[in-house]
């Protein structure tokens, strides 16, 4: 079914339900835009400018996002906002460890820093996977923290955001055409084609692998390194099959 399809309960076809949402939610001081510079943000982005409302928008800088992110966004969206919540994040590795999928600290440096005391757009989409993400809502507090967030695209398919981008003609980052569907942090302990990302962005690749030499170090000289060498540290995290992984090794240390 195309986006742009009127739906019979409503009235309104998707892109006008996600406009509608944007006003009626409209904060008196405008939106907190999280711009990532990828497809869903491209969406986003337009359809916040289509309902007229007020917003500023802001990329948390990530020290791990491919070089072809940021040069997309400083020539397609130079009215986005840089913000360096993550400065120091490799020395952040040496102390805390490499980030596991039931560790992920690294979201909380680098990509949620930024829109306390805001109401944020963001582009999570419940197609996208995880359980947490599934039960997401279009608009919702955060538990923890001061924020509100909108989700104008949150039941769109991966399908209907590009027929969008066609549609509208948006500009989107290059790295799409060579067959990525998600962008984002290089290694993420999400992503398990590790392979490909080592060989497709091998300098971040690089300064995980010296992030992880340097932790083993570390906790080698605390007496609490469990992995006998630092290859065996680097591979067991590359393994992203995590029965097998923690079979083999059992969990990493914090």
């Amino acid at each position: 079914m195309s986006i742009f399809q009127v739906d019979m309960l409503s009235g309104l076809n998707k892109v006008e339900t996600a406009i509608a949402l944007l006003r009626a939610c409209e904060p008196p001081e405008g939106y907190y835009g999280a711009f990532s510079g990828g497809k869903d943000s491209c969406v986003i982005k337009h359809l916040t400018q289509q309902a007229g409302v007020k917003a500023d928008w802001h990329y948390c800088v990530s020290p791990i996002d491919p070089k072809e992110i940021h040069d997309f966004i400083k020539q397609s969206h130079p009215d986005v906002q840089w913000d360096y919540h993550a400065r120091g994040f490799w020395k952040l590795v040496t102390k805390k460890g490499l980030p596991r999928r039931q560790g992920r600290w690294c979201c909380e440096v680098i990509k949620e820093a930024g829109g306390n005391g805001r109401t944020v757009i963001v582009g999570n989409r419940r197609e996208e996977g995880s359980l947490r993400r599934r039960k997401q809502k279009c608009f919702e507090a955060h538990t923890k923290r001061n924020i509100v967030f909108v989700r104008p695209i949150i039941d769109w398919t991966e399908g209907e955001v590009w027929e969008y981008i066609a549609k509208k003609e948006l500009p989107f980052c290059p790295l799409y055409k060579e067959g990525l569907h998600r962008l984002g942090c290089v290694l993420c302990p999400f992503v398990r084609e590790t392979k490909f990302e080592i060989e497709r962005f091998p300098k971040i690749a690089r300064l995980w692998r010296i992030a992880s030499d340097r932790n083993w170090e570390d906790r080698q000289a605390k007496g609490k390194e469990t992995f006998k060498t630092k290859d065996e540290q680097w591979y067991w995290w590359l393994d992203r099959d995590a029965k097998r992984r923690d079979k083999r090794q059992g969990v990493l240390p914090v």
